[in-house]
Protein backbone atom coordinates (compact mmCIF):
# COMPACT_ATOMS: atom_id res chain seq x y z
CA UNK A 1 0.00 0.00 0.00
CA UNK A 2 0.94 3.24 -1.32
CA UNK A 3 0.16 6.83 -0.48
CA UNK A 4 1.74 9.66 -2.10
CA UNK A 5 1.02 13.53 -1.66
CA UNK A 6 1.14 16.69 -4.31
CA UNK A 7 0.99 20.13 -3.18
CA UNK A 8 -1.19 22.98 -5.17
CA UNK A 9 -0.52 26.44 -4.38
CA UNK A 10 -3.36 29.68 -5.43
CA UNK A 11 -3.16 32.27 -3.49
CA UNK A 12 -3.14 31.95 0.54
CA UNK A 13 -4.72 28.22 -0.25
CA UNK A 14 -2.56 25.18 -0.34
CA UNK A 15 -4.29 21.96 -1.17
CA UNK A 16 -2.50 18.63 -0.73
CA UNK A 17 -3.96 15.64 -2.59
CA UNK A 18 -3.55 12.55 -1.71
CA UNK A 19 -3.73 9.48 -3.39
CA UNK A 20 -3.75 5.60 -2.96
CA UNK A 21 -1.23 4.51 -5.34
CA UNK A 22 -1.42 0.70 -4.43
CA UNK A 23 -3.43 -2.11 -5.52
CA UNK A 24 -5.61 -2.02 -2.13
CA UNK A 25 -7.82 -0.01 0.21
CA UNK A 26 -6.33 1.96 2.90
CA UNK A 27 -7.92 3.65 5.78
CA UNK A 28 -5.70 6.23 7.70
CA UNK A 29 -6.19 8.79 10.51
CA UNK A 30 -5.56 12.70 9.19
CA UNK A 31 -5.21 13.67 12.90
CA UNK A 32 -1.95 14.80 13.23
CA UNK A 33 -1.92 16.38 9.65
CA UNK A 34 -3.00 19.58 10.31
CA UNK A 35 -1.22 23.31 9.95
CA UNK A 36 2.07 24.07 10.72
CA UNK A 37 2.83 20.65 11.90
CA UNK A 38 2.14 19.10 8.44
CA UNK A 39 4.93 21.04 6.23
CA UNK A 40 8.31 21.36 5.28
CA UNK A 41 9.54 25.21 4.35
CA UNK A 42 12.76 25.91 3.51
CA UNK A 43 14.11 29.76 2.24
CA UNK A 44 16.06 30.00 -0.87
CA UNK A 45 19.34 29.26 1.32
CA UNK A 46 17.62 25.33 1.90
CA UNK A 47 17.55 26.40 5.48
CA UNK A 48 14.52 25.23 7.09
CA UNK A 49 12.01 28.48 8.11
CA UNK A 50 10.21 28.43 11.44
CA UNK A 51 6.92 27.60 10.89
CA UNK A 52 4.06 28.86 13.46
CA UNK A 53 2.85 26.62 16.48
CA UNK A 54 1.83 23.43 15.66
CA UNK A 55 -1.85 23.00 16.57
CA UNK A 56 -3.32 20.58 18.90
CA UNK A 57 -4.47 17.43 17.20
CA UNK A 58 -7.90 16.14 18.26
CA UNK A 59 -7.96 13.68 21.22
CA UNK A 60 -9.55 10.73 19.47
CA UNK A 61 -6.89 9.97 16.81
CA UNK A 62 -9.45 7.50 15.11
CA UNK A 63 -12.20 10.22 14.49
CA UNK A 64 -11.07 12.13 11.61
CA UNK A 65 -10.31 9.01 9.46
CA UNK A 66 -10.69 8.81 5.85
CA UNK A 67 -10.60 5.55 3.65
CA UNK A 68 -9.00 5.36 -0.03
CA UNK A 69 -9.81 2.60 -2.74
CA UNK A 70 -7.13 1.73 -5.61
CA UNK A 71 -6.66 4.99 -7.38
CA UNK A 72 -8.61 7.29 -5.34
CA UNK A 73 -7.93 10.71 -3.91
CA UNK A 74 -9.00 12.94 -1.04
CA UNK A 75 -8.30 16.42 -0.78
CA UNK A 76 -6.74 18.58 2.34
CA UNK A 77 -6.87 22.34 2.57
CA UNK A 78 -4.66 24.73 4.23
CA UNK A 79 -3.95 28.44 4.53
CA UNK A 80 -0.54 30.06 4.42
CA UNK A 81 -1.68 31.25 7.72
CA UNK A 82 -1.40 28.33 8.66
CA UNK A 83 1.90 27.79 8.19
CA UNK A 84 2.72 31.66 9.00
CA UNK A 85 0.61 33.43 11.16
CA UNK A 86 2.52 36.46 11.71
CA UNK A 87 2.47 36.29 7.29
CA UNK A 88 5.09 34.69 4.85
CA UNK A 89 8.36 36.35 4.76
CA UNK A 90 9.52 38.14 1.59
CA UNK A 91 10.81 36.02 -1.40
CA UNK A 92 11.33 32.18 -2.32
CA UNK A 93 10.91 29.38 -0.57
CA UNK A 94 10.36 25.70 -1.01
CA UNK A 95 7.27 23.81 0.21
CA UNK A 96 6.65 20.05 1.28
CA UNK A 97 3.41 18.30 2.65
CA UNK A 98 5.43 16.04 4.87
CA UNK A 99 2.92 14.81 7.82
CA UNK A 100 2.49 10.83 9.28
CA UNK A 101 -0.53 9.08 10.10
CA UNK A 102 -0.92 8.07 14.00
CA UNK A 103 -1.15 4.42 14.72
CA UNK A 104 -4.57 3.94 15.29
CA UNK A 105 -6.03 0.46 15.51
CA UNK A 106 -7.12 -1.19 11.79
CA UNK A 107 -5.44 1.61 10.05
CA UNK A 108 -2.34 2.40 8.02
CA UNK A 109 0.03 4.58 9.77
CA UNK A 110 2.80 5.87 8.36
CA UNK A 111 4.43 9.19 6.43
CA UNK A 112 3.65 10.36 3.42
CA UNK A 113 5.95 13.22 1.48
CA UNK A 114 5.25 15.26 -1.43
CA UNK A 115 7.54 16.49 -3.91
CA UNK A 116 8.79 20.38 -2.98
CA UNK A 117 7.05 23.25 -4.74
CA UNK A 118 8.23 26.45 -5.09
CA UNK A 119 6.43 29.03 -2.82
CA UNK A 120 6.83 32.89 -3.74
CA UNK A 121 5.68 35.14 -1.09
Amino acid sequence: MALSAAVTSAGDRLDVEITNAGADPVRFSTATMVGSAAFEVTGADGRALALGPPPVPPSDLATPMVELAPGESTTLRFHRADLFPSGSPPGRHRLRFAAGAPPVEGAWSGRVESPWVELRS
